[in-house]
């Protein structure tokens, strides 16, 4: 019998049965898949540490209520600000460095630095962010892809309003929240960052730590505005719920010294001490480092569910995501050598880069081939649509063919069209955004 022939019940071995129509039947998901289709849907729930089917079945039920309620009360005595749509155009960092950074000491280099100590060190200017431009949308999901060093942080920091012009360091380009500049607004009110690392109390709860940081952002719930008493008093069991941390509540947070919640746990504290705070758009650091993908995941799908109940916008800097958290994503924003190579729809990436000469195999990780080619080493990926010698290989190559492509296109349209008003859910939030974020 021909190895090559599928085995039926007429040329089956006599001593193993025909396979089951039921099994024959299964769908099981490729690796592309999540960066083809739209759909969030619960597929993936199987690979969660989290119950995530009884947190959508609560959802649909009174949770979904209350978050609406706490939601629609804030917006209206102004709690927080509605979540902006952030622009950003020709956002550009430099930074002046030594002309020896990265290079290896020598004793010569050392005795230099002992007995020659007025000579002055040579700088040179290094560009962690080249000139770059795009939107992120109200209500969404960005993942930002790329290599350690790639300009990520720094990305997510300009965002933050961390970044500033000094005497060795120039930030340009422009950054508007909903038509507002940076230092027009208070943006504690509006960003919150997760660094990468987790500081915290170890001898605290995890319930103290979320209170602790609501009472210091938020106030005490009894001063709080009379229509919002009653929600203020629940935030803190409120975010505990979408984290999925009730069941460690009364836990001591711990270290390395004092025994306390996991190291996903952990992590997910860390990101519910900066949503306690009430901003809605949030952004996060590789949050990823030390974790598992299934606490990873568990991360990712609460703040999914935080984006789809409350509408605040997510930007997220992962390193090597797997598909079922890339899936929760709306947007792929990828970063090289500090410049922007690709900013659109997550289920676009892939005909994109194929229509430019790269195909995905089905056994490869989709993240780990995004950052291969990007990376230049995208050869063995060609799919002949463009001849060999055309295939881009510098960032500089591909940064130059996604401000050529249709995507690009449509952002810089959307830009040159300006900010009004009526970009607003409604013509009352552009005053309230001007009422409660102007600086004081």
């Amino acid at each position: 019998m021909s190895l090559l022939l599928p085995e039926t019940e007429t040329n089956a071995p006599a001593d193993e049965a025909p396979v089951p129509d039921v099994y024959q039947s299964l769908h099981f998901r490729s690796l592309q898949e999540p960066y083809i289709h739209s759909s969030h849907d619960t597929l993936v729930s199987r690979y969660s540490t989290l119950d995530a089917n009884n947190l959508e079945v609560m959802l649909n039920g009174g949770l979904e209520r209350f978050y609406k309620k706490y939601n629609h009360l804030s917006r209206k005595i102004n709690l927080q600000l509605p979540t902006p749509e952030v622009r950003f155009q020709d956002l550009s960092f430099s930074v002046e460095v030594p002309a020896t950074a990265g290079s290896h000491n020598t004793v010569g280099s050392h005795l230099a630095k002992v007995f020659t100590p007025w000579r002055k060190v040579p700088m040179t200017t290094k560009q962690a962010l080249r000139p770059m431009t795009g939107i992120i949308k109200p209500g969404s999901m960005t993942l930002i892809l790329a290599n350690p060093g790639a300009g990520k942080s720094t990305f997510l920091k300009a965002l933050a309003g961390k970044l500033h012009n000094s005497f060795k360091k120039e930030i340009g380009g422009e950054i508007l929240y909903s038509g507002f500049k940076g230092e027009e607004i208070e943006l504690t009110k509006l960003v919150g960052l997760v660094d990468q690392t987790d500081n915290h109390i170890p001898t605290l709860t995890v319930r103290e730590t979320f209170k602790f940081a609501d009472l210091c952002v938020n106030g005490r719930p009894a001063d709080q505005h009379d229509d919002m008493r009653d929600i203020a008093a629940l935030r803190t069991e409120l975010f505990l719920q979408i984290l999925g941390l009730e069941s460690c509540a009364d836990t001591v947070v711990g270290n390395a010294l004092l025994r306390g919640v996991s190291g996903g746990e952990r992590k997910r504290v860390t990101v519910g001490e900066v949503l306690v705070g009430g901003q809605s758009l949030f952004l996060c650091d590789e949050i990823s480092t030390g974790l598992d993908s299934a606490a990873t995941f568990d991360i990712m799908k609460a703040l999914r569910t935080w984006c789809n109940t409350l509408g605040g916008s997510v930007v997220v800097a992962l390193l090597q995501p797997t598909p079922e958290v890339v899936e929760q994503f709306d947007d792929i924003l990828m970063i090289h050598e500090g410049y922007m190579v690709y900013h659109g729809p997550r289920v676009d990436i892939l005909d994109y880069f194929k229509d430019r000469g790269f195909t995905c195999p089905p056994r490869v990780d989709p993240a780990d081939f995004l950052i291969e080619v990007t990376s230049g080493r995208g050869q063995r990926y060609a799919n002949g649509n463009v001849e060999v010698k055309d295939l881009p290989v510098s960032t500089e190559e591909f940064n130059n063919l996604f401000c050529q492509s249709s995507i690009f296109k449509k952002t810089l349209d959307a830009i040159s069209k300006g900010f009004n008003e009526h970009q607003f859910e409604s013509a009352e939030d552009f005053k309230k955004a001007q009422k409660v974020g102007v600086a004081s």
